[in-house]
């Protein structure tokens, strides 16, 4: 096998980010995931980030392994060949706004007569229902209007810090694989597909469940800037930065062992867990004046020693080849070279699980617009003749 999902068929019609980073997982697991993308320029995407080579970090991130067909889904044969392709596959995946595949013919009540086995998996911005469903929305918009955007500064008296680019898209894009695949495990008991939804508001509200739980308890949002726990936070070293993760009260002793303060171990303002929450600006100043005192290569190896959770604080330039970091994530695969046909050796992260039963085939890259039209076309009856028709009608 080449992947746990292998067999199972997808028809992609996702855009941007959210929905092509949730049809890219699938394929890294081994579904067939065939892209439909526009005919003269193909998706959105493929534009973003491009640089003067036409390579895009964007792109080929999010729909490696995929096959690209080209086809105008607002021609009634354009439809037609959407209908052709709906009982040959187990899943149609789109993220247009509520309504769109509706207003074209291709909605879910529309489709699931010609597959009752089809889940139909629709993501969008707030969702299906409620006053805002029509609404556009984009990764920036769901981090601001669910609050993400306040809870990353600190609270309303500081000012907006969205979290990276994409990261709404990226939590949004999981919980939408894993409903799409949830479904899939269902129909294999019932028989039937069913329509699966996901919103990136949805999506960063659930992200933050904890923050919000809190926020109906107490009434607040708001928590030192970027150092929420004296222990679980990161601090400047004589020539960098240190992370370390000591909140769990068996590791105090160690970090002061470690620090070279094992009188702060006893020290009434910092005995005990609920010491060290109240009296944090106080821990905070000590530690800031322990860690200055030596580097964080020194500091690595004493914590370390002692057990104590910790990391430098790295940029990119951790992973490259010869460094420590890039030779954890190649033993794992978490990163791997792609023999890309038209830029050679192409450096991408790989896949971050691990099955033992059924591996996926290493991880590929994106297609070509349209390449695979044509096969796709020849599979469904279409003929050489047929094929032209629709090239010079310019539904393909």
């Amino acid at each position: 096998m080449s992947g746990p999902l292998e067999g199972i068929r997808v028809l992609d019609f996702t855009r941007y980010q959210q929905g092509p980073c949730a049809t890219v997982l699938l394929a890294d697991m081994g579904a067939e995931v065939i892209k439909v993308e526009p005919r003269v320029n193909g998706e959105w995407g493929r534009q973003t980030e491009r640089d003067e080579t036409g390579f895009s970090a964007y792109f080929e991130t999010y729909n490696r392994g995929k096959k690209s067909i080209t086809l105008d889904i607002r021609t009634p044969e354009g439809r037609g060949v959407v209908e052709r392709l709906v009982p040959r596959v187990d899943a149609l995946v789109e993220n247009f706004r509520p309504g769109y595949m509706d207003k074209v013919g291709l909605g879910y009540e529309a489709v699931r007569p010609l597959n009752p086995r089809l889940v139909y998996a629709s993501a969008s911005a707030f969702g299906s229902r409620g006053p805002m469903a029509r609404r556009p929305g984009y990764d920036h918009i769901a981090q601001a209007v669910s609050g993400l955007m306040v809870e990353q500064s600190g609270g309303p008296d500081f000012d907006p810090a969205p979290a990276l680019p994409g990261a709404a898209d990226e939590i949004s894009a999981m919980l939408f694989a894993f409903g799409i695949v949830s479904a899939l495990f269902a129909r294999e008991r019932t028989g039937e597909g069913q329509h699966v939804e996901a919103s990136l508001f949805g999506s960063m509200l659930a992200f933050q469940g904890r923050q919000i739980a809190r926020f109906f308890r107490t009434g607040t949002q708001t928590y030192a800037r970027w150092r929420r726990n004296a222990l679980y936070t990161h601090y400047r070293t004589a020539d960098g930065w240190v992370a370390i993760a000591a909140q769990d009260a068996k590791r105090w002793p160690a970090l002061c062992r470690t620090l070279g303060r094992p009188e702060l171990t006893d020290d009434p303002r910092f005995a005990g867990p609920w010491d060290r929450h109240h009296n944090a600006a106080e821990l905070r100043a000590a530690l800031d004046e322990a860690f200055a005192a030596r580097t964080t290569a020194e500091w690595l190896s004493l914590l370390i020693a002692e057990d104590v959770p910790c990391a430098p604080v790295n940029d990119y330039r951790a992973i490259l080849p010869g460094e420590d970091l890039a030779e954890q994530a190649e033993a794992n695969g978490y990163l791997t070279t792609v023999d890309h046909p038209n830029i050679g050796p192409l450096r991408s992260t790989g896949l971050p699980l691990h099955l033992s039963g059924t591996p996926p085939a290493p991880v590929g890259y994106a297609p070509e617009l349209g390449r695979h039209t044509e096969e796709v076309l020849l599979e469904l009856g279409f003929g050489w003749d047929e094929i032209e028709g629709l090239k010079a009608r310019e539904v393909i």
